[in-house]
């Protein structure tokens, strides 16, 4: 499921969220624009993966399974909406992470 338009701060609330409840980053963006123009996290915990992509234009968004998502709503207090992923479309994703994730 894709949960995008996702306030900065609150998409770095769940990131980080998600980093101190045992989830593992296996793949996290590193060129010289991070968190500028554009960012992406990839989660794993109990074979369970999560995906966090972020740009300056279309904000935050979350690829996750719909129990996450009611995890996250209910961190947050509010409903997150559903959409189609700018920034994590399965084409960015494997040219962003050189074909290791897609």
């Amino acid at each position: 499921m894709n949960l995008t338009g996702i306030v900065t701060d609150e998409w770095n609330r769940l990131l980080a969220h998600c980093v101190e409840t045992g989830w593992q980053c296996v793949f996290s963006y590193d060129m010289f624009d991070k968190g500028i123009d554009y960012d992406l996290y990839i989660l794993v915990r109990s074979g369970e993966e999560i995906r966090f992509g972020w740009d300056n234009w279309f904000e935050g968004e979350i690829q996750c399974s719909p129990q996450l998502r009611t995890e996250m709503e209910g961190l947050l207090g509010h409903a997150l909406e559903e959409g189609e992923p700018s920034t994590l479309k399965s084409e960015v994703v494997e040219i962003v992470t050189g074909g290791r994730y897609n």
